[in-house]
């Protein structure tokens, strides 16, 4: 007589995991809403948006989150999740030495540390396609929001580092 074990199944050493779904996601990304160019020009041309986040969705990349021009910094880093990959858009003001008012526009490609490796690859191999669409941006990745503050000039400089050094 054949004992009827319960059968488990196990993660996948290799994909940590990862649902099933998400292998052919490659194949998926190579599509863009067509809201995206949408919101993207709504914040290029007529600076409606302070941030506007995008994700790789079900069948295509579409617009996550779209931050009002009222709001700061600190709401776009709240808006970044800290386990999944995002691609961002980020206008940024800046003063130029001679106290002129400029805006930047930023292409973020948000991949922190802590999300999956599909997630990663995923994202990674979309963005060439999905960055092809943005005119007149320009790139960043960070995985860390330390990084992205960097990245951007606003972190704070600590003196005391620099005492060590004759420059």
């Amino acid at each position: 007589m054949a004992s009827s074990k319960p059968t488990t199944v196990e993660n996948h050493l290799k994909t940590g995991g990862e649902s099933l779904h998400f292998n052919n996601r490659l194949e998926v990304t190579n599509k863009i809403a067509d809201q995206c160019q949408v919101v993207f020009q709504e914040l290029k041309i007529r600076r409606k948006h302070r941030y506007i986040t995008f994700m790789i969705g079900n069948e295509e990349i579409v617009v996550d989150k779209v931050g009002g021009r009222n709001e700061t910094f600190d709401n776009f880093k709240a808006s970044l999740p800290y386990t999944e990959c995002r691609y961002c858009i980020y206008d940024q003001d800046l003063k130029t030495p001679d106290g002129r008012n400029i805006a930047k526009l930023w292409f973020i490609c948000w991949i922190p540390n802590y999300s999956t490796p599909y997630h990663k690859m995923a994202y990674t191999s979309a963005k060439i396609k999905f960055r092809e669409t943005l005119i007149g941006v320009f790139d960043m990745q960070a995985a860390s929001i330390e990084e992205l503050e960097s990245n951007l000039g606003l972190a704070a400089v600590d003196d005391e580092d620099d005492k060590d050094f004759d420059f």
